[in-house]
C-alpha cells in the first residue's frame, strides 16, 4: 500500500521527498492511516485538528484522543474549535463546517508548512461524484475530488486517492493504528451516508465491480475536465477585450460543439446552476435581444450578434434552491423555510409567497425577470408577459430590473411583490408549504 501511495504522490506532484506537511486528523480511521503512511514515507508531520463541537462530549473526546496521540508520537499539534451551528444560520451544517474548516487550514498554510494532507480516499471521490451528479452542480462537480488543490496560501493534497475504504481499513488493522468511530457517519439524514450505505451497495449488486469502475471514471472525468478547461480558456480569451468584457459570437453558442461547457467555464466560480445555463442558451436560440441574466457578480446580455458577459451592476444575483437545501435557507435578499399549512399568513402581501411543495419542480431558481418572461397569474385566463404585469402595476422604471421571479422547471411561479401563478398555492390537500420572503436584516 505504501508503494501505491508513493506512486500517487509522485504522479500528482503532491510533495517533495522529505517535505514537511500538515495532516488534517479528525481521529477517524482515514486520517489516522494517512498520518501513519506519510511518516512511513519520510515526511515530517504536523497534526491539525478541528473540533466542530457538534457532538458535545464526543467531540471533546476526539480532540483529546488526537492530541494525546500526537504528544505520544512527538508530533507538533494545533487545534481549533469552531461554532458551526451559529455559522450555518439555518443553512447546511455540513457546508458551514467545511467552509470554517478550510478557512482555518488556510491560516495554517500561510504560516507554514505550506501543504496540508487530507484523508480522502478513492471511495470518497466516487461518493462525491455521485452526489454532484445528483445535485446537478455542473462541470466543476464532474471533476469530483482533485488530487491537488492549489490556493494562494499553499496546497491541499490527497495522498490516499488511489486506495479504497477496504484497503485503508486493512492497513489500520495490520499496523494496529488506533482510531475513533464517528457515529454521524451512519446518520441517514446526510446524503453522503445514504449514497455510501444504500446507493453504492445497490449499484454493486446490479453490477459487481461497479465501485472500481466508478473509481476509474472519476479519474477520467477529472482529466477530461482539466483538458476542457484548458481548451475553453484559450477560446474565451480571444473574445475578451482589454476591459475584461467577453463577447461570445452567437454562432459559437448556436453551432459550436459544446455551448453548455463553454458557458459553465465562463461562469466558473459564480455558482451558476446548469439549469440557468440552459435558460441562457434558450434565449440565445430565440435571438431574444436584450435578454439579461445576473449570475454572481457577472451580467449576461443577449445582443444582436453576441452574448456579452461583463461585470454589470452588482446586487441582483441568481439564487438556486435545490430540493435537499429547501428546508431552511437565506441568501440576500431572500429567506426560505418549510412550514405547516396552518402557518400560512396571506396578510403579509405578495412580498412573501406560500407554495405547495408537492406542486413544485426542483431545483427552483430565483432570478431577476427578463424580457420575454411570462406567467399565468391566479385569476387570469391564460398567460401574461411579466413586463406587462409590471407596467399595469405602475412599477417605477428603476425598480423593474431588480424585480425577481421564481422559476420552477420552465414556469414562472411567483413575481416578487406582485403575483403568484395559478396552480401552486396551498389548498386543503397540502402537506408542506414552502415560504419564500425577504431576508431579515
Amino acid at each position: 500500500m505504501l508503494n501505491e501511495v508513493r506512486r500517487t504522490m509522485a504522479r500528482e506532484a503532491m510533495l517533495e521527498p522529505g517535505q514537511d506537511v500538515w495532516v488534517a486528523v479528525s481521529g477517524g480511521v482515514d486520517s489516522m492511516v494517512l498520518l501513519h503512511v506519510l511518516r512511513q514515507l519520510g515526511h515530517p508531520c504536523h497534526v491539525a485538528h478541528v473540533d466542530h463541537g457538534l457532538r458535545g462530549a464526543g467531540s471533546d473526546a476526539d480532540r483529546a484522543f488526537v492530541e494525546a496521540y500526537a504528544k505520544e508520537q512527538g508530533l507538533p499539534f494545533k487545534a481549533t474549535k469552531v461554532d458551526i451551528r451559529n455559522a450555518a444560520a439555518g443553512g447546511s451544517v455540513q457546508m458551514a463546517a467545511r467552509e470554517m474548516r478550510y478557512a482555518w487550514f488556510k491560516e495554517l498554510l500561510q504560516a507554514g508548512p505550506h501543504a496540508i494532507a487530507l484523508g480522502h480516499h478513492g471511495d470518497d471521490a466516487v461518493e462525491t461524484l455521485l452526489i454532484n451528479l445528483l445535485r446537478g452542480v455542473g462541470t466543476h462537480g464532474w471533476a469530483g475530488m482533485p488530487a491537488v488543490t492549489q490556493v494562494p496560501e499553499g496546497r491541499f493534497v490527497r495522498p490516499l486517492l488511489g486506495l479504497d475504504r477496504a484497503q485503508v481499513g486493512a492497513y489500520a488493522a495490520e499496523h494496529g493504528i488506533p482510531f475513533r468511530e464517528d457515529p454521524s457517519n451512519a446518520d441517514p439524514k446526510y446524503l453522503r451516508n445514504r449514497v455510501r450505505r444504500e446507493l453504492l451497495p445497490l449499484m454493486e449488486e446490479l453490477r459487481p465491480g461497479a465501485a472500481h469502475t466508478l473509481a476509474r471514471a472519476t479519474r477520467l472525468m477529472r482529466e477530461m475536465t482539466e483538458v476542457a478547461a484548458l481548451y475553453l480558456g484559450n477560446e474565451a480569451r480571444q473574445w475578451t477585450d482589454t476591459a475584461g468584457t467577453l463577447r461570445i459570437p452567437l454562432g459559437r453558442l448556436l453551432e459550436g460543439p459544446a455551448p453548455h461547457l463553454l458557458l459553465l467555464h465562463v461562469l466558473a466560480g459564480q455558482q451558476a446552476h446548469p439549469a440557468l445555463v440552459g435558460q441562457v442558451l434558450e434565449r440565445v436560440a430565440d435571438r431574444a435581444t436584450g435578454a439579461r441574466f445576473h449570475v454572481g457578480d457577472l451580467r449576461l446580455t443577449v445582443e444582436r450578434d453576441c452574448l456579452v458577459v461583463d461585470h454589470g451592476p452588482v446586487g441582483f444575483p441568481s439564487i438556486t434552491i435545490p430540493e435537499d437545501g429547501v428546508a431552511d435557507g437565506t441568501e440576500a435578499p431572500f429567506q426560505w423555510q418549510l412550514v405547516a399549512p396552518e402557518e400560512v399568513d396571506l396578510g403579509r402581501g405578495m412580498g412573501t409567497v406560500w407554495l405547495d411543495m408537492d406542486k413544485l419542480r426542483f431545483p427552483l431558481l430565483l432570478r431577476p425577470w427578463m424580457p420575454g418572461d411570462r406567467m399565468r397569474p391566479v385569476g387570469l385566463k391564460g398567460s401574461k408577459l411579466i413586463s406587462d404585469i409590471l407596467i399595469d402595476a405602475g412599477a417605477p422604471r428603476d425598480k423593474k430590473e431588480g424585480t425577481y421571479v421564481l422559476v420552477a422547471g420552465d414556469e414562472v411561479v411567483w413575481l416578487e411583490g406582485h403575483r403568484v401563478a395559478e396552480g401552486f398555492s396551498p389548498g386543503p390537500e397540502t402537506r408542506q408549504v414552502l415560504r419564500i420572503g425577504p431576508a431579515e436584516r
